[in-house]
């Protein structure tokens, strides 16, 4: 194989880890941003639940203070009973009473549903604020993993670099030029000969110009549809 094509081979997959890396460093603060809004959802399913308590228990202080109101009320009404004169006013104050005393029933009957709601609210309040606090951790361990990953990233990325770099210093500069024109192109400037095609583009190959391909090593042959650089095979590049 030629020279060129050897090293260039090369210098394409580093081209093609240095993108998988690019991609990896741009998605991860992605996935931490997922994970907090996560984090933002168990916050409002807790707050959610937080309210929901909040508001049976003012609920509850609510009723409370009317029953005590209509004790009171029925009290007061009573103190009076010695002012009744006739038979009718009697019976005003009894209606009145036993309006009041319906009016506790019912306030008692709200009261002692709040209260078997008071159960099942603290305990989805503590389910959300169990969920919140495990997704507070996961924000941390998932950050914390993320810039691990980043700065061991970075750090190939950078290797990677190198290495591309020094072998391109090795490639002679019409094959440069080609494969850096292509490779913007085509995002992948060579292709191996797979079963008579070009591997990038799947375009059949002439006879003839296979046949000259592997008579003539040290030319340069492209693919006269995509215009990537062929090879025959895949070889490493030698010392």
């Amino acid at each position: 194989m030629q020279r060129n094509l050897e090293i260039l081979r090369e210098v394409q997959k580093r081209e093609q880890r240095l993108r998988e890396l690019d991609e990896e460093i741009a998605s991860l603060p992605r996935r931490v941003a997922a994970i907090e809004a996560k984090l933002n959802g168990a916050r409002q399913a807790r707050d959610r639940a937080q309210a929901a308590r909040e508001g049976g228990q003012s609920e509850r202080r609510q009723v409370e203070r009317e029953i005590e109101d209509l004790r009171a009320k029925i009290v007061k009404i009573r103190s009076h009973s010695g002012d009744v004169k006739t038979n009718q006013e009697y019976k005003a104050l009894l209606d009145e009473i036993a309006f009041a005393e319906a009016q506790i029933a019912k306030h008692e009957e709200r009261l002692l549903q709040i209260l078997e709601q008071a159960e099942s609210l603290e305990a989805a309040l503590k389910a959300a604020e169990a969920a919140f606090e495990e997704q507070q951790h996961e924000v941390k361990r998932e950050s914390a993993a993320a810039a691990k990953r980043t700065e061991t990233d970075r750090g190939e990325r950078a290797t990677v670099a190198a290495e591309r770099e020094k072998l391109r210093a090795q490639v002679e500069e019409e094959w440069l030029r080609r494969f850096d024109r292509v490779l913007r192109a085509r995002g992948q400037a060579l292709a191996m000969v797979d079963n008579e095609a070009c591997s990038g583009c799947r375009v059949r190959l002439r006879p003839q110009f296979l046949q000259e391909m592997s008579l003539d090593a040290e030319r340069l042959f492209v693919c006269v549809s995509c215009g990537r650089m062929l090879y025959l095979e895949a070889e490493p590049v030698r010392d």
